[in-house]
């Protein structure tokens, strides 16, 4: 799955599936296919680890989101509707985690939730995965075999009528089942390179994950039962605060250091003075006026690092002016997207890189600038293009057919990282006489028209994963996909990657993710930008959280050195 995300426009819900961003005993370990995706100059990790000894016991940390479960329509992580990163943020103190990420993107299996998770027969493909006795849920039921391989089927039940999160690793899979009370196999249909990514689905109970409606609408506005070292304590849905506690049940190594964990609903434009009045102990940074006003904060720390969410122009190419694919090919062509990027970046401290390719990030292995070989940035062959597909300039502007050439591209408003982003393509399209407005809806609206398809252009954020080429695949494939916000694809495009998700070599494997994304390339679907810089404040003293690239956070270890 894929997080959309919209703090510049962002979204996310594990390392198997991209999310949307308005503005992510005998283990067995498995490099990432893209160890090094991080700019040259930014590091995979930006704040320092302190031992779990070295931590004191107690403290409040005071976090924000810009949208809540319950804004959104669910507190089901696995639920359709809380793929969005403010959601899974908040969720994930409570939630399973069945792998321990590493620095470079490097996992093995989480002693908390499995003793082994292991690829133990390849023809068929069979994972083998052997439980930690001592998980329990809040009732103290053991969390079981069963649990699991409901918890699989229902995610992947979206032809049953379950409301799940798009992710491939679901269709590749035959069958789950259950072996003994802490151990199940997971078989496949035939080879699947990204069979870890089925380990970032988080568990639930067995009797939620059986029950359909239960599944679908039976967490719209309470908490599911947690799995992870914190609980839900306090859900406000009026003043939009909600209370995180120590699981009193917790059996993993480290028990909780914090006394609790409270999450706000804030404002994108009101973050930086709630963060310089103590009203929340960090923030994500994403534009310079949020970057000075939190570093004025005494005793902030400023950390960055690279990260795998990017920017993009996405297309509405089920209406016009936009379904047509050289209108689309020609407004890609006269965006200036170095300009976007050092506009968006260099002051934050990170370099202007701009992004080529629709599946990898810039020094991940599988890199290609696509774009730039099969669009590229040139405002002369944009307007030839236009020409060529029977449009006329008259003066300053384009017709055809008594109709002029403009579009809207939708922002949420107060979210100046995206605005900008907007503008910035704006002004780019002026110089060619295309006219652009820029239509604000409410921040919290604004996930909820993209996915209605009302709008014409957006540009929000794609938060990746670990496993990049089998997580895209729902962005583009097929037409109907709820991730596909462009509403259009490419009849070669199925066949492809099922040829890349069953392809063990890496080597071409990659090859053929760079014939998908040539083939992204011919019907341009969204314009690649550039990559999120991750930039993030902290109070002096909080430990183990913070910005990374790849490595995720253990939230037993989360707390203050004084």
């Amino acid at each position: 799955m894929i997080r959309k995300t919209a703090l510049a426009g962002l979204a996310v819900l594990s390392a198997g599936a991209l999310m949307l961003t308005a503005c992510a005993g005998g283990t067995t370990s498995s490099p990432s296919p893209s160890s090094s995706a991080s700019p040259e100059s930014l590091p995979l990790v930006g704040y320092e680890t302190v031992d779990y000894g070295d931590l004191t016991d107690g403290g409040t940390l005071n976090l924000s989101v810009t949208s809540s479960p319950t804004d959104e329509g669910s507190w089901n992580p696995n639920h359709a509707l809380a793929q969005n990163v403010d959601v899974q943020r908040l969720l994930e103190p409570t939630l399973s985690s069945m792998w321990v990420i590493a620095d470079d993107g490097s996992w093995t299996a989480n002693p908390d939730y499995a003793t082994s998770i292991e690829l133990t027969s390849e023809e068929p493909q069979v994972v083998t995965v052997k439980l930690n006795e001592n998980a329990v849920w809040p009732d103290g039921k053991p969390i079981t075999a069963e649990d699991y391989v409901a918890t699989y089927a229902a995610a992947g039940g979206a032809a049953d009528g379950y409301e799940t999160v798009p992710s491939s690793v679901f269709d590749a899979i035959d069958k789950a089942e259950v072996v003994s009370e802490f151990e199940y196999t997971v078989s496949f249909k035939g080879a699947y390179a990204d069979w870890p990514s089925l380990f970032s689905t988080p568990v639930l109970p067995a009797a939620i994950a059986n029950d359909k409606e239960a599944f679908n609408s039976g967490f719209a506005s309470e908490a599911v039962p947690s799995a992870g070292p914190y609980v839900v304590d306090a859900i406000d849905n009026s003043a939009k605060i909600f209370k995180l506690v120590p699981n009193p049940n917790w059996w993993g190594a480290n028990k909780p250091k914090l006394d609790s964990i409270t999450f706000k609903v804030i404002a994108q434009e009101t973050l930086p003075q709630a963060y310089s009045n103590d009203e929340i102990d960090a923030i994500e940074i994403q534009t310079p006026d949020a970057l000075e006003t939190a570093s004025g904060k005494a005793g902030a720390v400023v950390g960055r690092s690279g990260g795998v969410t990017w920017s993009h122009l996405t297309f509405n190419a089920t209406a016009a002016p936009f379904d047509d694919v050289n209108v689309r090919k020609a407004i890609g062509m006269a965006m200036d997207r170095e300009l976007i990027a050092r506009v968006a970046n260099e002051p934050l401290g990170a370099p202007a890189t701009t992004l080529g390719d629709w599946i990898f990030m810039p020094g991940q292995a599988g890199y290609s600038d696509v774009f730039d070989e099969k669009i590229g940035s040139d405002p002369a062959k944009a307007e030839s293009t236009l020409e060529e597909a029977g449009w006329t300039k008259e003066g300053d502007s384009w017709t055809k057919d008594g109709k002029p050439l403009e579009f809207a591209i939708t922002v949420p408003a107060g979210t100046q990282s995206n605005i900008t982003r907007a503008l910035g393509v704006q002004d780019a399209l002026a110089k060619i006489g295309v006219k652009v407005t820029l239509n604000e809806v409410p921040s919290e609206n604004y996930f909820t028209n993209i996915e209605a398809g009302d709008f014409q252009a957006v540009t929000f954020g794609w938060q990746g994963t670990l496993f990049p080429i089998s997580s895209a695949e729902t962005i583009y494939t097929p037409a109907d996909s709820p991730q596909n916000y462009s509403r259009v694809t490419d009849d070669r495009l199925a066949d492809l990657w099922e040829q890349a998700n069953s392809e063990l070599d890496e080597t071409k494997r990659l090859e053929i993710a760079k014939q998908i994304n040539e083939v992204i390339a011919d019907f341009l679907p969204s314009v690649p930008i550039y990559p999120y810089p991750e930039v993030v404040a902290t109070d002096e003293g909080l430990a183990n959280y913070g910005t990374a690239t790849f490595k995720n956070i253990d939230w037993s270890l989360v707390g203050y050195t004084e």
